[in-house]
Order: structure tokens, then C-alpha cells, then sequence
């Protein structure tokens, strides 16, 4: 059974909490990296090579949007999975999220428990 990596883009550290928190009894799921910006980000996920993204939209020095975009440009390879997650869930997000690529868009505050889900069911698949 592969292993369901996981790498975490958010610079909230009490956000980046809750998101471990959500994946540590996920059946085979393992949190490879994180960071709080772009540049790190985008180094992370290469150098992992994680089956799982989970991104906040709003970074500290861009969006998570433009890590999609430099990913894609720079030929990063695509994780399985992307799970944007925001506190503003508004539709040009929403849009914007599709456009680049992720596979889920979830309101931090309303839909939170849909990640671990998500997660879960991958990690039952795997």
C-alpha cells in the first residue's frame, strides 16, 4: 500500500495545527513538509514529491494560486491531489482554484472536516 504524503502550505501557524492534527491517525498518512510561503513551498513540494498538496490561498509572499502556476511553469510534478483551503471561499477563489488545477476548495471555517475526509478516503484507497 503506497504511503498518502502530504504537504501543507499555510502561514497560520494555529491553521498548520489543526491541519496536522486532521492527518495524524489518517490510515498510512505521513506529512512530508510545510511552509508558510512561495518560494518554500514550491522547493518543498518538489524535493518531496508529496501525493498530497493541502494550500491556503493567501500567502505571506503571494497565493497559492501563483505556487500552482510557478509549479505547472517550472514543471514541478502534479501531486495527486490539491486541496485549496481559504477563509475567503468567495466564487473568484473558487473559480481560480479550478482554473489552476485543484481537485477540492474548502471554506477553513464552514468545511474544515471535509479535508480530513478527503484525506481519509484516500488513505482507505491507497
Amino acid at each position: 500500500m503506497p504511503e498518502l504524503t502530504i504537504f501543507i502550505v499555510e502561514d497560520s501557524p494555529v491553521v498548520l495545527e489543526r491541519l496536522v492534527e486532521a492527518v495524524v491517525d489518517v490510515p498510512n498518512a505521513r506529512i512530508v513538509g510545510s511552509a508558510e510561503a512561495v518560494t518554500a513551498a514550491l522547493e518543498g513540494v518538489r524535493r518531496s514529491k508529496p501525493r498530497v498538496l493541502i494550500l491556503d490561498v493567501q500567502l505571506r509572499d503571494g497565493s497559492g494560486f501563483r505556487l500552482l502556476k510557478r509549479m505547472r511553469a517550472e514543471g514541478v510534478s502534479r501531486p495527486e491531489m490539491i486541496i485549496v483551503v481559504t477563509n475567503y471561499p468567495n466564487d473568484d477563489y473558487r473559480s481560480a482554484s479550478r482554473d489552476c488545477g485543484a481537485d477540492h476548495f474548502f471554506d477553513k471555517g464552514a468545511e474544515f472536516d471535509k479535508v480530513r475526509e478527503i484525506l481519509l478516503r484516500l488513505g482507505q484507497a491507497a
